[in-house]
């Protein structure tokens, strides 16, 4: 009797066990092609990218003009008095310590640039993937660069872009 029992248990857990697995629903996509696919992160590539080329423009000319007054200095120290040796070099290191506070300050602006940029569009993607989960059954949606194999997983890349509004 405590057999049958027994065999009766272990013939109910592995039929819930096998229900439990059944009721995972997975899906892979592949979110950085969709990501790209929105029209914000287009937009937001367009304006990021005249932005970084401003500071980039802006550094160049510092760089141009301390190069310029570098070799206006070697080219006529012999020829200069002391003073304004001296007054000269000093206008140098002034100017290359300000352009190493400008291109660190520029590369913080341009974090937060991106991150003001890009996050909304971030939100929206990480929005449309839950609601495509919820709205589907799906337990794990993974993207699938991340994968090295998967079979039998319903690819939902189609399903977010249509929650996105892409076409």
């Amino acid at each position: 009797m405590k057999k049958i029992t027994l065999l009766f248990l272990i013939t109910i857990v592995a039929a819930l066990s096998v229900n439990a697995q059944k009721a995972f629903k997975y899906g892979h996509i592949d979110g950085n092609a969709v990501y790209r696919k929105m029209p914000e992160v287009q937009k937001a590539d367009t304006v990021y990218s005249k932005y970084i080329k401003a500071l980039e423009d802006q550094i160049k000319a510092m760089q141009e003009e301390y190069n310029k007054k570098a070799a206006d200095y070697q080219e006529n120290e012999a020829t200069m008095s002391e003073v304004l040796k001296e007054t000269k070099l000093d206008e140098l290191k002034s100017l290359g310590e300000r352009i190493q506070k400008f291109q660190v300050s520029a590369q913080e602006d341009a974090i937060k640039k991106q991150k003001e940029m890009y996050d909304p569009a971030r939100i929206k993607f990480n929005n449309a993937l839950k609601a495509v989960a919820t709205k589907y059954g799906y337990k794990f949606i993974i993207d699938k660069n991340a994968l090295l194999y998967f079979d039998d997983i319903d690819d939902v890349t189609k399903l977010v872009e249509t929650e996105l509004g892409i076409k």
